[in-house]
């Protein structure tokens, strides 16, 4: 079957349209990143967004690495030192019955500011009793720092040096015998990386120390076959190309994911709607009688009641997900605006002359209505399916910012969402805000694009010279 002649036209005057051109190039990009997000990250994205454990690496609130271009700093990346890179020495003394275990790496800080957070992971093997661990910074300046000593109480222990208090309070001791004054807000990343002088210790006039650093752990075992693996992380202020987020996401992953969950959203909502509101309108038209009066009350009852309100009161009592939200969505839009303007087109229609002529040769009613109404009704569908998908997109963006949305995908407004409830305006994290709002209004704008040709396609009055 050829393509109906409304569709030609509608598909040329988007064509023939800079604006239109302009608005499918940015909706074959947004095409393009899905894609992109489903070939090359081909993880679990919904398990794994949720697993804290998996981002561990990651720094967190870190912005793009691009900044470094625009500030003109060497502003710090993620320093990662793998178990594998400790160098290790143990030996036994079969006299006292103690193995001593020594883990040492080293790494070059030459960045213009401090790590945000500094994290080390032990990884101890012990048969018989738990053994008596001591982790040591050592500086460029030949300072060292003790940072733990005691006796640790599982195989696998995360040590948070900058959070830790016993850890902090370990800095605020080593502080004191250099004779800098402190006050008892102690930020260790800060403190173990500034010139020894008297700023040392405070936090807003200490300066950098650049060179090479050594992280050194030391471990007493009791026993012959007792060995230890470490692994040291220096988290960056920069974190790829989209930052982080307050629980370590790398944003880049959840803004590429949330192009196909947006597109997917916005056009199941907006195509199922505009083609069940338009079938709606064409059957009351068509029918007349009381068909039509049965469809026109209840499409005026449905443009009446509150929307908002009845999927906030869903959300509140069960506890959906994103698709399970669009079936609501559609269901509680059968009925509209569309399906008014669908039986007036119709009635244009129904009176042209092929309509007559197939009711001449004794067509059924049903088969004019879906061989000959509908096919004209398409190009109407198709543009109002183009203008309704921004608004399904940014409905979406709404709800999860009332905290109606999915909370397990990582869609774009669920990222607005987390950098709203986390306070990102107040402190300054641009990136966690901007960047989703941006592609949102990429893809509104797009549509927006499209939606502009068509309706110079429709209104002569506004055609380009």
């Amino acid at each position: 079957m050829s393509m109906p002649g409304g569709l030609r036209d509608l598909l040329k005057a988007i064509s023939s349209s800079k604006s239109g051109i302009i608005g499918v190039a940015i909706l074959l990009i947004i095409t393009g990143v899905s894609v992109f997000a489903i070939i090359f990250v081909p993880f679990d994205v919904v398990s794994k967004w949720n697993n804290p454990i998996f981002w561990l690496e990651n720094p967190r609130v870190a912005a793009p690495e691009w900044v470094t271009f625009i500030t003109g700093k060497n502003i710090p990346s993620t320093i990662r030192i793998p178990p594998e890179k400790f160098n290790k020495y143990e030996y036994y003394v079969e006299a006292s019955g103690l193995k001593y275990i020594t883990l040492d790496a080293r790494f070059d800080f030459n960045y213009d500011d401090f790590p945000s957070e500094l994290t080390v992971i032990l990884y101890a093997n012990y048969s018989k009793s738990r053994p008596l661990v001591t982790i040591k910074l050592v500086r460029p300046d030949t300072l060292e720092a003790t940072l733990y000593k005691n006796v640790i109480d599982n195989p696998v222990v995360y040590f948070y040096i900058s959070t830790d208090n016993a850890i902090k309070e370990n800095v605020y001791n080593f502080l004191l015998i250099l004779g800098t004054n402190t006050n008892r807000t102690i930020y260790p990343e800060k403190c173990l990386f500034a010139i020894n002088n008297e700023n040392m210790g405070n936090s807003n006039l200490a300066q950098i120390l650049k060179g090479s650093y050594r992280i050194k752990i030391e471990l007493i075992a009791t026993d012959e076959s007792d060995t230890a693996n470490a692994e040291f992380i220096s988290y960056g202020q920069v974190q790829g190309l989209a930052g982080t987020d307050y629980k370590r996401h790398d944003l880049f992953i959840g803004l590429v994911w949330g192009a196909p969950v947006a597109l997917a959203f916005g056009l199941s909502a907006a195509i199922a709607t505009s083609i069940i509101q338009s079938f709606l309108g064409a059957l009351s038209a068509w029918y007349g009688g009381i068909v039509d009066e049965i469809v026109q009350r209840v499409t005026e009852i449905y443009m009446i009641l509150p929307f908002l309100p009845f999927l906030i009161l869903i959300s509140l009592i069960y506890e959906i997900n994103l698709w399970v939200l669009i079936v609501i969505i559609i269901a509680l839009s059968l009925f509209g605006g569309v399906t008014k303007t669908a039986r007036s087109v119709t009635f244009q229609i129904m009176s042209e002359q092929y309509i007559e002529a197939a009711i001449s040769y004794g067509a059924s009613k049903l088969r004019i209505l879906f061989l000959y109404i509908m096919p004209r009704l398409l190009p109407y569908i198709v543009a109002n399916i183009v203008l309704a998908v921004p608004a399904y997109v940014f409905l979406e963006a709404a709800l999860s910012v009332l905290g109606l949305g999915d909370p397990l995908v990582p869609t774009w407004g669920k990222i607005i969402s987390d950098a709203y409830s986390s306070g990102a305006v107040i402190h300054g994290w641009w990136w966690w805000i901007l960047l989703p709002a941006l592609l949102i209004m990429i893809t509104a704008m797009a549509f927006a694009l499209i939606g502009y040709a068509l309706d110079k396609y429709a209104n002569p009055k506004l055609r380009e010279r």
